[in-house]
Parts: C-alpha cells; sequence; structure tokens
C-alpha cells in the first residue's frame, strides 16, 4: 500500500494486524515520535497517525517502521486490514 508522509516523501505498508503498523520509509524515526500520513482510500485519501515503536535499517536508502496507530476511525481500521492484514 502506498503512504505519503507528512514530510512529502513516500513510504510503503507493509502489514497492518489492527493495531500496529509496519511500513519502510526513507528516514528513519525515534522511538515515541508522531508520525502523520496519509492512505489512499477507495475514494480520497485518509490522513492517519500513530507513534512510533522502533525504526531499523533495512538496506542503504530504507527503513522498516513499526508504529502503533492513533485515533482511528473504523472506516480506516477496515481499509488498512482489508489492504495489509493477514
Amino acid at each position: 500500500m502506498h503512504l505519503r508522509l507528512e514530510s512529502g516523501q513516500d513510504a510503503v505498508g507493509l502489514a497492518f494486524d489492527g493495531n500496529l503498523l509496519k511500513l519502510t520509509s526513507p528516514q528513519a524515526f525515534a522511538p515515541g515520535s508522531p508520525i502523520r500520513f496519509s492512505a489512499k482510500g477507495e475514494d480520497e485519501d485518509r490522513n492517519l497517525e500513530g507513534r512510533v515503536l522502533r525504526s531499523k535499517r533495512i538496506d542503504e536508502q530504507r527503513f522498516e517502521v513499526r508504529l502503533r496507530l492513533v485515533n482511528l476511525r473504523r472506516e480506516d481500521r477496515e481499509l488498512l486490514l482489508n489492504t495489509l492484514g493477514p
């Protein structure tokens, strides 16, 4: 799933279990820091927010970031689960 970070950088959603989101990003984030991004919905972009749990370098240009989503609406949770869920 294509994601757009608040900074304008592109990220890729990899997995979502209903609470935690795993994505790849061109930058690392400190644990606990807020991260805002948008995800493409069926008819519009959805603005989402989470708190970073950890960032780990996976290659020269990307980091794997795990975050806990906050203030998640039911429709947004369903979109993420349908796209990235188990």
